[in-house]
């Protein structure tokens, strides 16, 4: 029978899902006081992807403190001057968007409708631009339009969380499509970790093997495709197949 993890341990992990509890009501907080003190509008959704990413890096500072986590960000400094871009990552764990909005405060995302909308932490996406995920024609305007204010814009071309130890899913389209309206490249990131917390199927409140160590580096960087489907469906295989290459 493998070994049961000390009470104490226990009780850090449980501490951190408190903490970081709190942490997310503080972003919804900051978010309504936002929407209120500025009309909606660039300014606006510029001060919410700061303020999430300002809170996103405490969470991941006191996870770390905590003996909670083990990631390092500066894998992607190099992407923090830079100007709009996609990115395209693997999405081994619900911490995946977390984790990525610490490191980079120009970061908005392509997330699943049913976040978008939640009441809770779906307030904090909407007022910093995050986009929400309908069908490809109603995501690019959006997605456009946050490129063209400066952002980095994030998919998970995947479409879902994997589940631990497997490959990666097939790789929807949609990011080869946006590369081709707006002519910006695509830079992959590779997210790596072995611990199946918060994959699917894995409950919030489940105990992980701890700390949950996380590797993030950077893969290859593609110029926007040709405007024809042929070069956009060639870029989509180029990305899958290097992702199922560089992952165990």
């Amino acid at each position: 029978m493998p070994a049961q993890p000390a009470p104490s341990t226990r009780l850090r992990f449980y501490a951190s899902l408190a903490v970081t509890g709190v942490i997310f009501l503080c972003l919804d907080i900051g978010a309504f006081v936002l929407r209120r003190l500025m009309p909606d509008g660039p300014r606006r959704r510029q001060a919410g992807r700061r303020w999430l990413h300002g809170m996103s890096r405490l969470a991941v500072r006191y996870l770390h403190a905590a003996g909670i986590l083990d990631c390092d960000l500066h894998a992607l400094d190099s992407l923090r001057g830079e100007g709009p871009i996609i990115l395209v990552a693997n999405h081994p764990s619900r911490l995946d968007s977390l984790i990525l909005a610490a490191a980079l405060p120009h970061l908005s995302c392509v997330t699943k409708a049913s976040i978008w909308d939640r009441a809770i932490l779906g307030s904090t996406l909407r007022t910093a631009g995050y986009v929400r995920h309908d069908t490809l024609l109603r995501v690019l305007g959006p997605a456009t339009t946050q490129l063209h204010e400066g952002c980095q814009l994030l998919l998970f071309p995947e479409g879902t969380r994997s589940r631990a130890g497997t490959a990666p899913s097939p790789l929807q389209p949609g990011f080869a499509a946006l590369a081709q309206r707006t002519r910006l490249p695509v830079q992959v990131v590779l997210i790596e970790t072995t611990n199946p917390y918060l994959s699917q199927g894995w409950r919030f409140y489940r105990l992980p093997p701890l700390p949950m160590r996380y590797s993030l580096r950077l893969g290859p960087r593609f110029d926007a495709p040709r405007r024809d489907e042929a070069s956009g469906r060639a870029l989509v295989d180029t990305v899958e197949e290097w992702l199922k290459n560089a992952l165990p």
